[in-house]
């Protein structure tokens, strides 16, 4: 079956009060904060997906969301208007190997993905796209507390928790609607963008970009979209990393097409130039210097990459004509997001008897999304910079085999600030359950470059080492897309 070509406005097709809509891999992130989007409109709301908890788990039951924890076609209800699915299970509009999707393209449901929502969602819109390899979660949360702190009241779509709004999007009132744009399947060029942040441009996702040229290319056709959005109103922006070679180019050519570019970095040729100011009482410190004006500003997560993130999102506010002083005074309180450098044990509970004995002693326990081997050494780094003194003991679950094959070599190279490590088994995806490499060959590839590495193979053993390691002066940082955080419970 072909693809349906979505309609629009949405308010005349699928997605007006009292119809239904049944989303298909509704706890992915995206497809939560999909859900919640849709259910402010007075859209019913059903989903499936499979049996294993995650975060959104939590979030669904907030809003009150019925989902089955099983795929199967007798999850469609009988008087559904739309059936939405996750891309890992709907893509060119054939089933991967899903069921549910199966049965609704056979009954000839009008059936999408993800991506074709999105496509008419963000035309409802004046868009900001936020994308790259590595931050954009981060810079979307950013840039969307930073809007709510402003009084634009945008709507906010995030691939994770933001810790105050309990949510992973936020609905607003303005036409602003701030969305995390993925490159996988080139998702991102669907969506109608009035503005675009590139954070980084860092090979990734081997199981669909088969060479680092494709996926480059992939970043070149994002700009192109914003070229033809140049000579509209409002006309696009692009806001760019100046620090990244390969967006820095991106940059110069978006700007010789007469697209609106603010470049921002450490480095002094940016428009926007940040300087890491130091850590204190746990605050980021930073100053940014733009148009002549110098601001200076904090935010309570450690690292440089924070910084960056820090000057996207004033990069932003800059290019939407807000006030830059409110803006960096914004991100004093930004709360962070689910997964990101978050903090899930702390040494034992304080009471007026003394400290409640715990199971991890005095050790501190950082859960990350990492799973890239850039985001493992920034990660790492950061944590270094906030912890000098402390042993720092890594415990990082590889996802997707395609992604370890093809990275090895970096990963190997990308735990030189931790202490310690350890190695999980292979997270497998909906997209990719199985392949020719396993956790022991990156255990053993990483021991060629670290002295301490430890293999486990299963929760079970890195349960056994989360307790053996959990003493006095220890960070243990957990990282990785999968359940490596359930060796904690």
């Amino acid at each position: 079956m072909g693809m349906t070509k979505v309609k629009f406005p949405i308010s005349d097709f699928q997605f007006s009060k009292g119809k239904r809509a049944h989303l298909i891999g509704i706890k992915g992130v995206a497809m939560t904060a999909l859900a919640q989007i849709l259910q402010a409109r007075g859209v019913l709301i059903t989903g499936s997906d499979g049996p294993e908890h995650f975060f959104t788990d939590a979030i669904l039951k907030k809003l009150g969301i019925k989902y089955a924890q099983k795929f199967s076609p007798e999850n469609i209800p009988a008087d559904v208007d739309v059936v939405i699915s996750s891309a890992a299970y709907l893509h060119a509009g054939q089933s991967l190997d899903n069921v549910e999707v199966s049965a609704a393209l056979k009954r000839a449901l009008p059936t999408f993905s993800y991506p074709q929502i999105m496509s008419a969602l963000t035309q409802e819109y004046r868009t900001i796209g936020i994308a790259g390899s590595h931050g954009k979660s981060t810079t979307t949360a950013m840039a969307g507390w930073m809007l709510e702190k402003c009084k634009t009241d945008p709507t906010v779509l995030v691939g994770s928790r933001v810790n105050k709004w309990g949510m992973n999007s936020r609905i607003g009132k303005s036409d602003l609607f701030v969305v995390e744009a993925d490159e996988y399947r080139e998702a991102f060029l669907r969506y109608a963008l009035s503005g675009a942040v590139i954070t980084s441009i860092d090979y990734d996702h081997p199981d669909y970009f088969k060479t680092k040229a494709t996926y480059n290319r992939a970043y070149k056709r994002l700009v192109n979209n914003l070229v033809k959005q140049s000579s509209k109103e409002p006309p696009a922006f692009l806001v760019a990393c100046g620090d990244d070679v390969k967006v820095r180019q991106l940059a110069v050519y978006a700007k010789q097409k007469n697209v609106r570019v603010l470049t921002y970095g450490f480095a002094k040729s940016n428009d926007l130039v940040l300087q890491d100011g130091g850590v204190s009482r746990g605050q980021q410190l930073f100053h940014a210097s733009f148009n002549g004006e110098q601001f200076s500003g904090s935010i309570p997560f450690v690292g440089k990459q924070y910084v960056l993130n820090s000057g996207a999102t004033v990069a932003v506010a800059a290019m939407l004509g807000l006030d830059i002083n409110r803006a960096v005074r914004s991100l004093a309180d930004f709360p962070g997001i689910a997964r990101r450098f978050e903090l899930v044990y702390h040494g034992p509970t304080q009471t007026k008897n003394g400290p409640t004995r715990k199971k991890f002693g005095e050790a501190i326990i950082i859960d990350d999304y990492a799973h890239h081997p850039t985001a493992i050494n920034i990660t790492l780094e950061g944590i270094r910079a906030m912890y000098p003194t402390k042993r720092i003991v890594a415990v990082f679950q590889p996802h997707m085999f395609s992604r370890t094959q093809v990275l090895l070599k970096e990963f190997a190279n990308s735990f030189t600030s931790a202490d310690e490590v350890g190695i999980m088994e292979i997270y497998p995806s909906a997209r990719e359950v199985s392949g020719p490499i396993d956790g022991r060959v990156l255990a053993s590839e990483v021991s060629k470059q670290h002295p301490k590495v430890t293999y486990l193979p299963t929760i079970a053993s890195g349960k056994k080492y989360l307790e053996k390691n959990s003493r006095k002066n220890t960070v243990i940082v957990l990282m990785g897309a999968g359940n490596v955080c359930d060796i904690v419970d």
